[in-house]
């Protein structure tokens, strides 16, 4: 398989598990909990998946940049892309975005994830799925069973 497929395939995994509905932080939907970390235009999250680093930068978009890297590092070993042969890997959250969700639920907002991983030897893969959230609130859903109320 050539490098930009299992660029792309690596690329892919992560975008889907990012935002599965499995995908939570401290019991609740991540992208909910994160919708709620940015509270003013441009409405977006975007995560440095080789240095761990998340703007804007909080305890929860550092912990989830760690989590997600991690995820990334082992999904590229298993597809033997070394990690020191990426020059760039990004994920990026737009909430509000204008696009179109291509199913007909009205319940949230819509928004873009993208990922983008590049090698240094010119290879490139970019994958982005849509969706719809609605911002995390304390009270307003129920966590995953086992866990307790966050720490937000």
């Amino acid at each position: 398989m050539k490098i930009r497929s299992r660029l792309r395939h690596g690329a892919a995994g992560l975008v889907a598990k990012f935002i599965g509905r499995n995908n939570d932080y401290q019991g609740y939907w991540t992208l909910g909990v994160l919708y709620g970390t940015v509270s003013a235009a441009p409405w977006r999250v975007e995560f440095d998946l080789i240095a761990g680093h998340a703007c804007p930068a909080n305890k929860i978009t550092a912990s989830v940049a760690a989590e997600q890297s991690t995820f990334l590092r082992a999904a590229l070993s298993k597809h033997n892309v070394a990690w020191r042969s990426l020059k760039q890997a990004t994920l990026t959250v737009q909430f509000n975005a204008g696009v179109q969700v291509g199913y007909t639920g009205n319940s949230g907002e819509p928004f873009v994830c993208t990922v983008e991983l590049h090698c240094a030897e010119g290879q490139s893969a970019v994958v982005s799925r849509v969706g719809r959230c609605t911002v995390w609130a304390p009270g307003l859903f129920s966590g995953r069973a086992g866990h307790v109320f966050p720490w937000l």
